[in-house]
């Protein structure tokens, strides 16, 4: 797993403090942005979907992804939304479906 990618045990901390699940989505309109927001992507998170990455991350990492991103597109024609969630336990993370590490959610369905 990736940096700040590793499910964390319930009441996990580290160094930034609480580690939550959080989800990075982006519409990025020219492929060459596209393609750097997604190598700077891959280094923290795993992919979910074509624009939707997911990550546990604690906040000193996500400020560090928030400031590589910026650095990546063009503020005036792309959009990423990052949405850090806090589940009370990983337990509570629930994937229905199917391509997702079974290691690191609660599959409903396989």
């Amino acid at each position: 797993m990736r940096a700040g990618g590793a499910a964390p045990s319930s009441g996990d901390r580290r160094r930034g403090g609480a580690v939550e699940f959080t989800i990075v989505c982006f519409d990025i309109a020219d492929d060459r942005r596209r393609r750097r927001v997604v190598r700077v992507l891959e280094a923290f998170a795993w992919r979910a979907q074509e624009s939707v990455f997911e990550a546990w991350l604690d906040a000193r990492a996500r400020r560090r992804l928030l400031s590589l991103l910026a650095a990546c597109i063009d503020a005036s024609e792309d959009r990423i939304a990052l949405y850090a969630l806090a589940p009370s336990d990983h337990a509570d993370v629930v994937s229905l479906g199917r391509g997702l590490p079974v290691d690191d959610f609660r599959h409903a369905l396989s």
